[in-house]
């Protein structure tokens, strides 16, 4: 073996964090497999990171996506996360639920390292349990009352919400802020019903819902697919032509796909959402431009990633840092950051999530058209 020297140990020494330096990371321990990984966001965190890396990186460094499969399972995303943290990431992704978010971001805190979730949605996350954490879009307040407008301006008075505790208050307490919308602009909410993600038959809420005896006028819930075309079906066969109004869940491609045989069957659902999804939008831009670099990014979902990596790139070329928590605080104190789905967003007012408009996406003939995109000011303030 070659005897070393002290000097060449030294050198070697000094040489190491240059080198780690010339990288920014970026650990995403997300679902790549199982029911939530179309909500995932690695695909669009890695072409964003190929487009910023084409133009000479982050103030000149490179940025790199580590990404592996939490396969939605918590204990997996923590044991992730410890291993992205161990190689020097400056900021995490995780599963985009509460019961996987705030542990992540427990164990990221001594490390300085912040948690961004360009596509979380939930309040727990903003209940001042962890201060290292950044969500792209606004809190689920937000959509149900952006939603909940929209169905006030189309008549709708009587509803039906269908509400679970598996996705915490996402699914839980989401249809009941729009009903409590409803209800403050003359509506009535005829019932709340249980179901459980995976459902395939509705028969059960739906006979509950003819039982009632008064003419229901939408449905709200929030869910993912492929349980919300199975939903929209089953009501349209037993003859319920209400409304079908939901939340970011419902902004899958395969939803759009429910109506390739009859375009119509899509004409009474809509869903208030993260960003504008629509032929014009910012982020069907995006995924084309990302399959001419060979990246596949199906969604609005997949494609949010790239506001993680546009963030720490600002970031790193505004604070000339590599730092993760110079990075969180440059990102939290900034009066504007450019991002992909939008223009730019803002932490400075509201500290852990974005205060950005809620399109509302309905469909014509089949196909998406935004129907508003405004911040609702008429939204429930009691999250807890």
């Amino acid at each position: 073996m070659k005897k070393l020297t002290l000097t060449t140990l030294t050198a070697m020494s000094l040489a190491l964090p240059a080198v780690a330096e010339d990288t920014i990371k970026i650990g995403l321990g997300v679902p790549m497999t199982g029911d939530l990984a179309i909500y995932s966001e690695y695909l669009g965190a890695r072409c964003m990171a190929d487009m910023i890396n084409a133009e000479g990186g982050a103030g000149g460094k490179k940025i790199e996506v580590l990404v592996q499969d939490s396969a939605g399972d918590t204990q997996a995303a923590i044991s992730l996360a410890q291993k992205f943290l161990d190689e020097g990431v400056v900021m995490l992704g995780t599963t985009p639920f509460s019961d996987t978010m705030i542990p992540v971001a427990q164990i990221a805190q001594p490390y300085g390292v912040s948690i961004f979730q360009p596509q979380s949605t939930q309040v727990e996350m903003h209940a001042g349990i962890v201060d290292n954490f950044f969500t792209g879009v606004s809190p689920d307040p937000f959509t149900a009352t952006a939603a909940a407008n929209y169905a006030l301006s189309q008549g709708v008075k009587n509803v039906v919400l269908l509400t679970s505790d598996e996705g915490g208050s996402w699914s839980a307490r989401t249809p009941l802020w729009f009903g409590d919308v409803i209800e403050e602009g003359g509506g009535k909410v005829l019932a709340k019903m249980n179901f459980s993600f995976g459902t395939s038959d509705w028969s059960p809420q739906i006979a509950d819902m003819k039982a009632l005896g008064e003419g229901i006028d939408a449905v709200y819930i929030s869910s993912i697919m492929p349980d919300i075309g199975v939903l929209v079906r089953q009501l349209r066969s037993a003859g319920i032509d209400a409304w079908v109004v939901g939340s970011d869940g419902f902004d899958d491609p395969s939803l759009d796909a429910v109506a390739a045989d009859d375009p119509s069957i899509l004409d009474k659902v809509f869903f208030a959402t993260l960003a504008p999804s629509h032929d014009e939008s910012a982020v069907v831009k995006f995924m084309a431009d990302c399959k001419e670099l060979g990246h596949d990014v199906p969604g609005l979902f997949p494609a949010t990633g790239a506001d993680t990596v546009k963030a720490v790139a600002w970031a790193v070329e505004t604070s000339g840092s590599s730092d993760p928590a110079v990075i969180a605080e440059t990102i939290r104190n900034a009066d504007s950051i450019p991002v992909m789905t939008v223009d730019s967003i803002s932490f400075k007012d509201t500290k852990t999530y974005a205060q950005r408009t809620i399109p509302v996406i309905g469909f014509k003939d089949g196909k998406r058209v935004l129907i508003s995109n405004e911040i609702p000011e008429n939204t429930p303030r009691d999250w807890n």
